[in-house]
């Protein structure tokens, strides 16, 4: 998966309140000790903390609190931001489950399994439970600290993840430094008497992979572009143009790393950026726009009976890759035939927005656009049938779809035209059909918001 920029990072000194909130629930402890009662770790009281978190999570009920999905790269976890309650604002679980295990304790913990932080987390006494945490500079874990993050567009998800301040060599794969310098200098800022510290992060864009980098160091190396333009695959060419186009900056993560998965990019300078629009010329230029064009327009594209009934046989087995190396107009018409046979048929052949059935008016809209990921343009998981107006929304931004399932309308970018606000004003905030199976995966959706150009 892609890194995401992030919006919002909340750093938790791991201290005797964090330990026994995340240890669980005791089942033998003294008489009248509360010690290990807690399912949730408190938040701060201060109104710039209330402000920023009714900032970027205002799906709040009027109990006060919203419904969250704690995650982490090998698992999930359900809770809530608290708000309103006897005691401070708090990130709250599942009380019969217990703390998210990436928060939690394990016996042999790595940089393969959710847990971070050393110990044995099955004792059921209250001395054994405080020994572990005693414990934990002699197993060489240093100062431990729980952290959340919260990605741009994403309001109801908080990546959950445990680091370590000069742990030994053996805990090297969870070592604080791995975090960004401003990262560090948040949890610098805390203690056992002041555990909580948080941050708004400015940032947005497309973050470029290795590849994409390596290239565009290439590019502004030569006085020739268009010979390393030359050298480029379609997919690899459709990467390049996608961060051309929204260069990333800020602080980025990327949700399927564990410890290493952070990204700090810095804005192009005026010389590189001025570049930038030179070599997308020459990419657009270069490449057919049939590659890059909307599913609309290849549902209209010529098709081979042979290349379909490849297509359908791929679908079936779970090998969603059309390879751009034999990519042709005819084999994009003929991926999408098959890719819009299997989506629509999905979605029972009824618009997952609108509702509407007449088949005229359908279209299989990817996720991720084809152009973006040659591994996933057949899945299933990659559609939705949408009609001709919301796929038009869809693949230029007017309409997004968040991680619920719900559709947003982008307000700016639908302008001053009363015409279209009054077309898509229906399907602002509401729920989309979700079919039984081969719903949308999650982490498209993150990448598709993620490709959207923010509107000047």
């Amino acid at each position: 998966m892609s890194a995401l920029p992030v919006e919002w990072v909340l750093v938790i000194y791991y201290g005797p309140s964090a330990h026994r909130a995340t240890y669980g629930r005791l089942g033998r402890s003294d008489a009248g000790n509360k010690t290990y009662t807690k399912d949730y770790i408190q938040l701060s009281r201060r109104d710039e903390f209330i402000a920023a978190v009714k900032r970027f999570f205002p799906e709040t009920n009027e109990n006060g609190s919203a419904v969250l999905t704690y995650k982490w790269p090998t698992g999930t976890a359900t809770g809530a931001l608290v708000l309103r309650s006897a005691d401070r604002p708090h990130l709250k679980w599942e009380t019969s489950i217990g703390a998210p295990q990436v928060w939690k304790m394990s016996v042999a913990p790595s940089d393969d399994t959710a847990e971070t932080i050393p110990g044995n987390p099955s004792h059921l006494d209250i001395a054994d439970a405080e020994n572990e945490f005693a414990l934990l500079a002699s197993r060489g874990a240093g100062q431990p600290y729980l952290i959340a993050v919260k990605l741009q567009d994403d309001p109801g998800t908080l990546q959950l993840r445990a680091y370590l301040e000069n742990p030994s060599e053996d805990y090297a794969w969870a070592d604080m430094k791995l975090v960004p310098e401003s990262i560090q200098k948040l949890a610098a800022k805390t203690s056992q008497s002041s555990a909580l510290q948080w941050s708004t992060i400015r940032s947005g864009g497309v973050a470029p992979n290795e590849e994409v980098n390596d290239i565009f160091t290439r590019l502004t190396a030569t006085e020739n572009p268009l010979s390393v333009i030359e050298t480029l695959d379609a997919a690899t060419a459709s990467a390049l143009a996608a961060y051309l186009r929204n260069p990333g900056y800020g602080l980025f993560f990327d949700p399927a790393c564990n410890h290493n998965a952070w990204l700090q990019l810095t804005p192009l300078d005026e010389r590189l950026a001025a570049s930038a629009s030179i070599f997308l010329e020459l990419l657009e230029s270069r490449f057919s726009m049939v590659a890059q064009g909307g599913d609309a327009a290849a549902e209209t594209l010529e098709v081979s009976t042979g290349e379909v009934e490849e297509f359908r046989g791929q679908i079936k087995q779970g090998n969603y890759e059309v390879a751009d190396s034999h990519s042709t107009v005819k084999t994009r018409g003929s991926a999408q035939r098959a890719f819009a046979e299997a989506v629509k048929t999905n979605y029972g052949y009824k618009c997952a927005v609108t509702g509407i059935e007449n088949r005229d008016f359908l279209v299989a809209s990817h996720i991720v656009p084809w152009s973006v990921d040659q591994s996933i343009r057949l899945d299933p998981s990659n559609g939705i049938c949408l009609s001709l107006l919301v796929d038009r929304a869809f693949e230029k931004g007017y309409l997004i779809i968040k991680d619920d399932f719900t559709t947003w309308i982008d307000w700016g970018r639908v302008g001053s035209d009363e015409a279209l606000r009054d077309q898509l004003l229906p399907y602002d905030k509401q729920m989309m059909a979700v079919p039984k199976y081969y719903a949308p995966r999650l982490d498209y959706l993150q990448r598709r918001r993620a490709l959207i150009t923010p509107v000047n």
